[in-house]
């Protein structure tokens, strides 16, 4: 057996083609260790590193450190010298996704109109299409992340955008916690006003404290946690990154909208955990 990354590979399994792990998700942020016998260290660890900039309206994406990335294929080289020089190969090849076909045919280390290149000139053991195999795999990957978030964004300004107040609004975090926490949007316009939420107008003292008032007897029908427990919460996982202290025997949320959704059973459990308290 070898490791890299999470991952334990049975030396004696067959490595399925990139193109047959198109369903499998790639861990852009991985590590693979390999031993070089022979050099200074005794070992080198490799971590796949993605950068992407804009210019001119072109979006490129430069991918380095393969090694992990290609890991199945690279444990499958039974002979050793031949999977160090494999890895030798791979250690400064790159590469290259554009959204924007260059000119000229495709050669060896290009497809796709020149959107997918590599640096890696190949080996006998792993030639460059499946590295250019790999680059697809990784453009499908990224896209579909970028659709995702898009869409996350889309349907976020969906939900606030018949709300009379925008993103800048200096309240807008109560008003929001408020539409959360089930507070009608008509019953926040009756305390404040149309006119002063929707040009952005802070809210006053009695505002403020009547809209807690009613976040607050909104927790209290749906039995969610108080804001005593949301407070001691916040001020235990804050001890916790202070000291790096872990364990516990519960996980929960770490950011204040995230704990005011808990019960306050839930809440009570996981103050328990954070304390230490079995």
């Amino acid at each position: 057996m070898r490791h890299y990354g999470s991952v334990l590979v049975d030396e004696v399994d067959e490595p399925r083609p990139i193109r047959e792990q198109a369903a499998m998700t790639l861990d852009l942020s991985g590590t693979y260790t390999y031993s070089t016998p022979g050099f200074p260290e005794p070992s080198e660890t490799v971590t796949t590193r993605v950068s992407t900039r804009e210019r001119d309206g072109m979006r490129m994406t430069s991918v380095r450190g393969l090694a992990p990335l290609l890991a199945g294929r690279i444990e499958a080289i039974a002979d050793e010298g031949n999977r160090l020089h494999t890895l030798m190969e791979l250690s400064t090849a790159r590469i290259v996704i554009s959204d924007t076909e260059r000119d000229g045919p495709d050669s060896a280390d290009t497809r796709d109109h020149g959107r997918l290149s590599t640096t890696y000139t190949g080996t006998a053991d792993l030639p460059v299409t499946a590295v250019l195999d790999l680059a697809e795999q990784i453009r499908d990957q990224l896209a579909a992340d970028r659709a995702a978030e898009e869409t996350a964004r889309s349907a976020e300004a969906a939900r606030w955008d018949h709300l009379p107040w925008d993103i800048d609004h200096p309240d807008r975090e109560l008003l929001d916690q408020a539409v959360e926490a089930g507070v009608p949007a008509g019953e926040l316009v009756r305390i404040v006003g149309d006119h002063y939420l929707r040009y952005g107008h802070a809210l006053r003292r009695t505002e403020e404290l009547t809209i807690r008032r009613l976040v607050r007897e909104r927790h209290d029908d749906l039995g969610l946690a108080t804001d005593r427990q949301v407070e001691l919460i916040l001020s235990l996982l804050s001890e916790r990154r202070r000291t790096g202290d872990g364990g516990g025997f519960q996980t929960g949320p770490v950011d204040r909208p995230g704990i005011e959704k808990l019960t306050r059973d839930q809440a009570s459990t996981y103050i328990d955990s954070l304390k230490g308290a079995y």
